[in-house]
């Protein structure tokens, strides 16, 4: 038998094994434990560095515009690691794309450039992200107002769907030096250029024409035979939503227009924008409208044959002032961009001053800010500048329809038949206001 002291020794050395193991059985535990919470920083850390990369995809206007946003779309990466791929299609192309795309909630494009034409169309669609509460100020008061309400819906009025990028707006090119070899004063109405262009087209042809005019059928042979509509006194639309492209004003502009092209060079039937610009810079032609975007190089020894002959002025009048067609490309976010918030960083980064200086010096894309029109590194490169600043205040839009895409087209099918000579004007006019009207109802 165990007497009191054995016990007693027993239990003292059960106890101390006893507690040695639950020692041993805990530590590795409160090891792991400890581990653990010591090591969730580094995790978080490692998930941050491995988010994946933005990538911002922009539909736009093949051409400079979409040379200029991929060129500054690799500079904003470099600032922000946001990868910009941009996707340029040709006019009438990238509408289509764009709607197809956001009716179909595609998703394909975080950023879209639009022709102004387009955004009661794309405002009435719901096409595009509201963007009053990324701008609860509005844009800064540099933008070129005209140019600013044009990114409204309702025109003007309404909430910013857009924000204006290329501030095109038309201006009237002419041959200075060939006026005076002439003792011509620039012209002021329709009248003086079909007087001048037809004495240098005696005088010069065939290595100078008097004029050139934007025959292509639609959109081009429309923007180019509106101011001259305008100049006679024509209303597209009333304010009854009734077509008058067929009206007295608009048979007398077209039978100028006819007029015009007969002091052209041969095929302007076809002619669109490369066709305008190479006329002009290569000395083919005394007059025309021109968008300046087109003729940025017209300056440039490199690229043009009349550097220093070429002047500018607002666009000729007749029953009515000059009143130049503004033709802004608009910067928009569709509505079913992935991208939102970082569409919107880079929105507000291109349209800044020093982008769009960037942008005005390297690839000719007109500024819509003001202060831009009188910088002075930017009016050395382009000298009409303070001009189109004036133009652009003192511009007119299209008519703001949601329906003026199929009217576009609808008056300018009409348009390019009469001047290829396939449809008399009377009878082309009244078929295009007859199918304008079915559009309206």
């Amino acid at each position: 038998m165990f007497n009191r002291k054995s016990v007693l020794t027993l239990f003292l050395l059960s106890l101390f094994i006893f507690s040695v193991l639950f020692s041993g059985c805990s530590t590795p535990t409160q090891s792991s434990s400890q581990a653990q919470a010591d090591s969730t920083p580094q995790t978080s850390t490692n998930e941050e560095k491995t988010t994946p990369q933005i990538t911002l995809h922009i539909a736009a206007r093949a051409g400079n515009i979409s040379d200029a946003l991929a060129e500054m779309g690799k500079k904003y990466k470099e600032q922000t690691n946001v990868d910009v791929q941009v996707v340029g299609m040709p006019y009438n192309e990238l509408k289509e794309a764009i709607v197809l795309d956001v009716k179909n909630k595609g998703g394909a494009y975080d950023l879209v450039t639009l022709d102004d034409p387009w955004m009661p169309e794309f405002g009435e669609g719901k096409l595009l992200t509201n963007l009053d509460s990324y701008f609860p100020n509005g844009l800064d008061s540099d933008f070129v107002e005209k140019s600013v309400a044009l990114g409204k819906h309702p025109y003007g009025t309404g909430s910013l769907y857009a924000v204006p990028m290329v501030g095109n707006v038309q201006l009237f090119y002419y041959r200075k030096d060939l006026l005076d070899k002439y003792n011509l004063t620039p012209p002021k109405t329709w009248d003086d250029v079909l007087k001048i262009a037809k004495l240098i087209t005696e005088k010069e042809a065939p290595n100078v024409y008097g004029y050139v005019i934007r025959g292509q059928r639609g959109n081009p042979i429309v923007s180019d035979f509106l101011p001259v509509f305008w100049a006679y006194g024509g209303e597209v639309i009333d304010e009854n939503n009734k077509p008058h492209v067929n009206s007295e004003a608009g048979i007398k502009a077209m039978e100028t227009y006819l007029k015009l092209k007969k002091y052209s060079p041969k095929g302007v039937e076809t002619f669109d924008t490369d066709q305008i610009a190479n006329a002009l810079t290569q000395g083919q032609v005394a007059m025309t409208i021109a968008w300046p975007a087109w003729v940025s190089k017209v300056d440039n020894p490199e690229s043009s044959k009349v550097v220093g002959k070429i002047d500018f002025s607002v666009v000729p009048g007749q029953v009515k002032d000059s009143a130049a067609m503004i033709g802004n490309w608009l910067l928009g976010i569709p509505s079913t961009s992935n991208n939102k918030e970082e569409a919107v960083k880079f929105l507000k980064w291109v349209t800044s001053k020093e982008v769009q200086k960037e942008m005005a010096l390297k690839f000719g894309v007109p500024p819509t800010r003001k202060s831009l029109y009188n910088d002075k590194e930017l009016v050395e490169k382009y000298r009409y500048y303070p001009s189109q600043l004036d133009a652009l205040e003192h511009s007119v839009a299209r008519p703001r329809t949601p329906y003026w895409s199929q009217i576009e087209d609808v008056w300018g099918l009409y348009l390019s038949q009469i001047v290829s000579g396939q449809i008399g004007i009377k009878e082309g006019l009244d078929k295009a206001n007859s199918e304008i009207e079915k559009i309206l109802k």
